[in-house]
């Protein structure tokens, strides 16, 4: 993804002006001022233009909109995480016994089942990513953060690059 420059909206903005200049001399009509002469009252829009084109050229919009597609080293530490949450999880209710409240661990069950139905659909989806399979993504990285019972790690290595870019996503 390209950057967008002020000096790029800038020069963009110029080139229109030049073209009115240039469409209004050769149709025998006076031409507008130059750039440099616009008013900023008319000058701003052709800015506010121009950025808007050189956001959507630079990818911006899909970058915001559609999350990132995880790497396989995001897969797999998503799977390595997840299991490691649901192991820990198991492991405290075993130590609880029956003093949990009365549906915690068919929910856990229900919970891991889809886990390991959201990892088949993002591990075998190859080239045929699709809703669904960012759907699938979506709910993985919710459940990672829900999951982690444990409050001394510090990276998440089942974050795709980018993510934090995407404005689709609100983890809780």
């Amino acid at each position: 993804m390209r950057p967008v420059l002020r000096d790029d909206v800038r020069q963009l903005a110029k080139r229109w002006v030049d073209q009115a200049r240039a469409d209004a001399l050769k149709n025998g009509e006076e031409p507008p001022p130059a750039f440099y002469d616009v008013p900023d009252d008319q000058r701003a829009p052709l800015f506010h233009e121009a950025h808007y084109w050189h956001t959507l050229a630079s990818g911006l919009f899909l970058e915001q909109s559609v999350p990132p597609r995880p790497s396989e080293t995001n897969i797999r530490a998503m799977r390595r995480h997840l299991a490691d949450c649901a192991g820990q999880l198991r492991s405290m209710m075993d130590r609880r016994g029956n003093l949990l409240p009365e549906g915690a661990r068919e929910q856990l069950a229900t919970i891991e089942l889809r886990v390991a139905m959201a990892l088949d659909l993002v591990e075998n989806a190859g080239a045929a990513w699709a809703r669904e399979t960012d759907a699938a993504w979506h709910e993985l990285m919710l459940l990672a953060r829900l999951l982690d019972y444990d409050p001394s790690r510090t990276t998440d290595d089942w974050v795709p690059e980018g993510w934090n870019n995407f404005a689709g996503l609100y983890l809780v």
